[in-house]
């Protein structure tokens, strides 16, 4: 039993390093594809009217690090809404100041 143990240890041990070669191979595509993700989830916020227009762009700074730029074009309520949408519990205490 032992034997079998091993022998599946080291199966998974490769397969894990097959992975990781295959991760860090296809990182250097990761900001084209934050940048689509990123476009495809403004755009239905856009439909949605949350957003009047927006603009994203990530930049590749190292190995797993990203700056991610959302230029956003909102009106005072839509920013209310968002905000009250994103930080609910956070805004909670200024209420008065944000109405939908």
């Amino acid at each position: 039993m032992a034997h079998g143990q091993t022998v599946l240890g080291d199966l998974i041990a490769s397969a894990t390093r097959v992975l990781l070669r295959i991760a860090f191979t296809f990182e250097p595509l990761a900001p084209t594809a934050i940048t689509v993700l990123m476009n495809q989830r403004l755009h239905s916020y856009k439909e949605g009217g949350a957003i009047s227009d927006y603009k994203a762009h990530t930049k590749r700074l190292g190995k797993y690090h990203y700056r991610v730029d959302l230029d956003l074009d909102v009106t005072g309520m839509q920013a209310a809404h968002l905000f009250a949408n994103i930080f609910p519990r956070k805004l909670s205490r200024f209420r008065r100041w944000f109405h939908d």
